[in-house]
Order: C-alpha cells, then sequence, then structure tokens
C-alpha cells in the first residue's frame, strides 16, 4: 500500500496458527518481507499469534503492535476442570520477539502505525445483540490478568481502518471478536466518518443463528459498504448469507487473494 505522504508500505496483520504452512505459502507467493513496516496483532489467540517471531526475523526487525492484554496467558477450561490453552503459542512472547529484533508496543488506545493507517485500539461494545458465542454453563474462557484468573472477554480484540485516497475508508479485521456491527460503529466514531468503503476480514459469524445473522446483515446496510469480503471465523453460512445481502459489493475471500483499493476484485467470487 501506498501511505498518506505518498510512500509504498507493507504491514503484516496476524501470523496465523500453523507456523509451516504460513511459511509455505510465504514462498510460494513469492511474498517478500523484508520490507514490512510493522506487524500488528488483532488479539492474542494461539491461531492468530504463531509465527511473529519468523516474520520479525525475515523483516530484519520491527515494531510489533498489540493490545496490553495480548501476552497475557488464557485458557478454555471445562466441567471437568481442564484446561486447553487459547494464548499466543510458546516461543512466541515478547522476549522472543525483542531477542528476534523486534520492539514490542502496546497500548489500548488507537494507535497510527504507519501514516494513514490506525488500529482502533480496544473497540467499544454499543450494539446489543452482538454478544460471544456462548459456552456451556459448567465451561470457562479464563484470562490472567495481574496474577489473578478472571472471565476472558477479549478485550484485545483490534482491527485496523485506513483512509484511500479517491476511494473511501476501509476497514482489515483479525476475528472482530467484539462484533463485527461494534467495530465499524466505533471506526466510525474514533475517524468521524460517514460511511465506511470497504471491510475485509474476520467477522467471527460462525455459529450464529439465523436471527443473528438477520441482525447483523441489516446493520450492515448503514455504513454503506461498496466492499465486503469476509474469511476466517465467518463460517460457510453466514459467508453465503452476506453473498446473498450484497451480491454486488461481495467478494469471495481465499489465501492469495490480492484485493486493490479502487479497482474492481476479479473474479469476484469464482
Amino acid at each position: 500500500m501506498t501511505d498518506a505522504k505518498g510512500k509504498k508500505r507493507k504491514i503484516v496483520l496476524d501470523s496465523g496458527k500453523y507456523k509451516p504452512a504460513l511459511l509455505h505459502n510465504l514462498k510460494n507467493l513469492k511474498v517478500n518481507l523484508n520490507d514490512v513496516d510493522c506487524v500488528v496483532l488483532s488479539h492474542g489467540h494461539l491461531d492468530h499469534t504463531g509465527t511473529t517471531v519468523e516474520i520479525v526475523k525475515m523483516a530484519g526487525g520491527v515494531r510489533v503492535y498489540a493490545h496490553p492484554h495480548t501476552f497475557l496467558p488464557r485458557f478454555y477450561q471445562d466441567k471437568t476442570g481442564k484446561k486447553r490453552q487459547l494464548g499466543v503459542p510458546k516461543g512466541e512472547g515478547i522476549p522472543e520477539i525483542e531477542k528476534a529484533g523486534g520492539t514490542v508496543l502496546l497500548a489500548r488506545k488507537p494507535t497510527e502505525i504507519v501514516p494513514g493507517v490506525t488500529t482502533t485500539g480496544q473497540i467499544e461494545k454499543t450494539i446489543s445483540f452482538e454478544r460471544p458465542l456462548p459456552i456451556s454453563k459448567t465451561d470457562r474462557l479464563v484470562i490472567i490478568v495481574d496474577g489473578k484468573e478472571t472471565d476472558h472477554r477479549i478485550l484485545d480484540d483490534q482491527a485496523l481502518w485506513m483512509q484511500v485516497d479517491g476511494t473511501g475508508p476501509y476497514v482489515i479485521t483479525g476475528c472482530a471478536h467484539s462484533g463485527i456491527i461494534n467495530t465499524l460503529t466505533h471506526v466510525q466514531k474514533i475517524g468521524r466518518l460517514k460511511q465506511i468503503h470497504g471491510l475485509v476480514g474476520g467477522t467471527h459469524l460462525v455459529g450464529r443463528s439465523d436471527e443473528y445473522l438477520q441482525k447483523t446483515v441489516t446493520d450492515l446496510k448503514k455504513f454503506g459498504l461498496k466492499l465486503i469480503s469476509p474469511c476466517h471465523c465467518t463460517g460457510f453460512k453466514a459467508t453465503a448469507t452476506l453473498w446473498r445481502a450484497y451480491p454486488e459489493t461481495f467478494v469471495l475471500n481465499f489465501s492469495g487473494r490480492i484485493i486493490e483499493a479502487g479497482k474492481e476484485t476479479k473474479p469476484r467470487i469464482t
């Protein structure tokens, strides 16, 4: 991308879960990371933070932006008390990133990472219907803050947004655990925007009810989206729902997909 000052920039949002797969794709897609400006971690789950150290090394040492909760321990605990680790994988934490030449910058507030590209920071949750996916009353999502176990509400969830000259604002999400409507509403507020041109990324609509999906589709219309390209945790049913709701603006997303602002993405579906 070209930033607000006309300089070419390259930003990595999240580092995936399966290290061999990501490294394989980088090689086969011929993606060079030695000119990366920075890395942004959307939140501290293991499927978004598994190759950060390797990316920092390939980039020759860069800034890594994250929320203060990103690197805190977190886990899923079932009714028997058995725990499953959910957080940043071993070997991908702050000490290892710094050893690889990276600089970790933690912030709750929106942060401009290069001219014209900003993190959302911690996202305000104002939309009543957008709630975390329910789990059993006997199960828990737990995060350890200041040495104490507390309910994991994924406060570290954040996204990126940028104002593209001649096109409009784009929002790039990781998982949108805060809710995709909450995320876009938050961007609209902090950016003082009337509409949002493009949405690309995860929406965390997988597993949602038809009623929930319909509310999401209805609320998305108020942002005036001209491009919507969901991926990752959206799920097949929600992806199909969004395609049916936005047949003229929907772009199917997949590994290797290139989306250029201001240009029609072809083919949009196949």
